[in-house]
């Protein structure tokens, strides 16, 4: 069976090529995209034998994602599903297996079939690729922070707050519009002033990371402006990858916790007032503290207490007043033998109940210290 993805922005053409192939009975459908970008993020972490590629998409277009896919698995065999002829040449400078013209039928993806049946017979098993080192190093939580390249001595200096804001705008959207930029970033000047101050200060940001018209970090094109993530080692990336992964499994494993847990240090952005970042802070906020407690409940369904003691308290360094959980940790300590660190589990509780809210804790956390 031929292991491929789809990626076709249109919902109909998607469905009606998938059905064709799984129909074939040579063909295993492994995922579909309407989304290219979320079609690179699959390939970054998922091997498969071809592609099935729209070549008229937003953002990204077949093209382009040729280029994105190949970056992950050199050699991957392409297919071309597209309305316009027009195409050909350019495909064929792409070395792709084959170019289907729709509407796709049974009778010409059965074709493509083949051709992909001896494009992989005939390929000869190849080194895994070396990923590219880092062009930019970029820390979003906590302090923000750019570094070129992997070296931890030279930070990028940015010209003014409002070309720190830009770049941090672009590296947290990846991808985005001028007029979304305009909206979010001048949004008191007129449309004419600014497009003016956007090409301007993208000049500044350009010229600071030591961009180049070469191979360039950021891509310009008429849908817009996106971010090449293939050569930027950036925490929130790796920390929204762990989180797909974590929340589309059921066997955990303990190392994810323990990365997502190093790379949150501290609020996105902090310090740094945008006001288009604060929602986006709050979520990935309670992002990780929802992470921090599955970690906690897997360690304790692992019979690993201390591990779950700290994954507990990283939730309290956040949201101290979390009586859910600082009444599992003193259960915990009791459980442990360690009345004395569950009576100061408790009266810490208590401090910040009547500090922040002139509380107590309720009835049953003040009973479970009686009954031990």
């Amino acid at each position: 069976m031929i292991k491929v993805i789809i990626v076709d922005d249109e919902d109909l053409s998607l469905k009606r090529l998938k059905r064709i192939l799984m129909e074939s009975g040579a063909v295993e459908v492994c995922e579909v995209f309407q989304d290219p970008e979320k079609a690179c993020e699959y390939a970054a972490q998922h091997r498969f034998d071809a592609a099935f590629l729209d070549i008229t998409m937003p953002r990204i277009s077949g093209m382009q994602l040729i280029g994105e896919l190949r970056k992950h698995q050199a050699s991957l065999p392409i297919v071309l599903v597209t309305g316009y002829e027009e195409y050909a040449v350019q495909a064929f400078d792409k070395e792709v297996t084959d170019y289907i013209i729709k509407p796709v039928t049974a009778e010409r993806v059965s074709s493509s079939i083949q051709r992909l049946q001896q494009r992989l017979r005939n390929t000869t098993a190849l080194p895994e690729s070396i990923a590219p080192a880092p062009r930019l190093t970029v820390q979003l939580f906590g302090e923000f922070t750019v570094l070129s390249g992997a070296d931890a001595n030279n930070p990028v200096k940015l010209r003014t707050p409002k070309t720190e804001e830009l770049l941090a705008f672009l590296l947290y959207m990846k991808s985005t519009t001028r007029d979304a930029l305009a909206d979010t970033l001048w949004k008191d000047l007129s449309p004419q002033k600014a497009w003016t101050n956007i090409n301007s200060t993208l000049y500044y940001v350009r010229r600071a990371i030591g961009d180049n018209s070469d191979v360039p970090i950021i891509l310009k094109d008429r849908n817009g402006i996106r971010m090449d993530r293939e050569v930027i080692d950036c925490d929130l990336y790796e920390f929204e990858a762990l989180l797909r992964q974590i929340r589309q499994t059921s066997t955990y494993q303990p190392e994810m916790f323990e990365r997502i847990d190093a790379l949150y240090r501290g609020e996105l952005l902090k310090g740094r007032h945008y006001e288009w970042a604060l929602p986006w802070s709050r979520q990935l906020e309670m992002d990780f503290i929802t992470t921090m407690e599955t970690a906690a409940q897997y360690h304790i369904q692992q019979n690993q207490p201390l591990r779950a003691l700290h994954y507990l308290d990283r939730i309290l360094q956040i949201d101290s007043i979390r009586e859910d959980i600082h009444r599992e940790m003193i259960m915990l300590y009791l459980s442990l033998g360690r009345r004395t660190e569950a009576q100061w589990q408790y009266q810490r509780l208590e401090e910040l109940l009547q500090e922040e809210l002139g509380s107590r804790p309720s009835s049953d956390i003040q009973q479970l210290l009686r009954q031990r």
